[in-house]
């Protein structure tokens, strides 16, 4: 039976980073994949106020990214950095659930360090209190720490789409420089975190969630 499966991100590159190989899994038996960003344009340096990725690269790298997960694609309108938890942001994501008539919803985790994505795990979990099934997905492993470790309690094996999960990841290549340029290796990183948690399940490379509800 064909599931309606919503990602949400606060940013391009968010879902694709932390689930796009649960996501290949989920098209690949036939699942109805649909990815909500909550926003829409130009991504700027918050401290500096450079510009990390344009209009023009927020447009195509997010498309490209969509298409190589099969996945449909929806924008919401708010600003990078300025990510609300509101009335605007809840019922935002709830018109997408309810239209979609969502059977599963990933987002992401609560003890998360950034503040749009703390703020759309807020509005995700107040707009998603009718889904059956929610689940967090890991912030990208570059530096950043919490005092609330995420507890995660699934692992899917993504052996068999691990390579397509990077081609994905390639995708947002301004992100990717971004990152290079402070010195981090993204992929490199997202590989070292599949192998960590595929030794935990006893497979080769896997994506691990954390599990608000799940209803049979």
């Amino acid at each position: 039976m064909k599931r309606n499966i919503l990602a949400i991100g606060a940013h391009p590159d968010d879902v694709e980073f932390g689930c796009s190989g649960t996501l290949l899994k989920h098209s690949k038996c036939g699942d109805n994949v649909t990815v909500l960003v909550m926003t829409n344009g130009v991504s700027t340096d918050g401290v500096t106020g450079k510009t990390i990725r344009s209009e023009e690269e927020f447009v195509g790298e997010t498309t490209i990214a969509a298409e190589r997960m099969h996945a449909n694609l929806r924008l919401l309108d708010f600003q990078d950095l300025h990510v609300p938890f509101s009335f605007e942001s809840v019922s935002g994501i709830e018109k997408v659930i309810r239209e979609l008539d969502v059977d599963v919803l990933y987002t992401h985790w609560a003890g998360d360090s950034n503040q749009d994505h703390i703020a759309t795990y807020k509005a995700s979990i107040a707009a998603a209190r009718y889904v059956k099934n929610v689940y967090c997905y890991e912030q990208i492993p570059i530096p950043r720490h919490t005092e609330n470790e995420m507890k995660c309690t699934l692992y899917n094996d993504i052996t068999d789409v691990f390579e397509e999960k990077m081609h994905v990841v390639e995708s947002h290549f301004s992100q990717l420089k971004k990152y290079a340029v402070a010195g981090f290796d993204v992929k490199k990183n997202l590989e070292v975190l599949a192998r960590y948690r595929g030794i935990q399940a006893g497979v080769k490379y896997a994506e691990a969630f954390q599990v608000i509800k799940t209803v049979s």
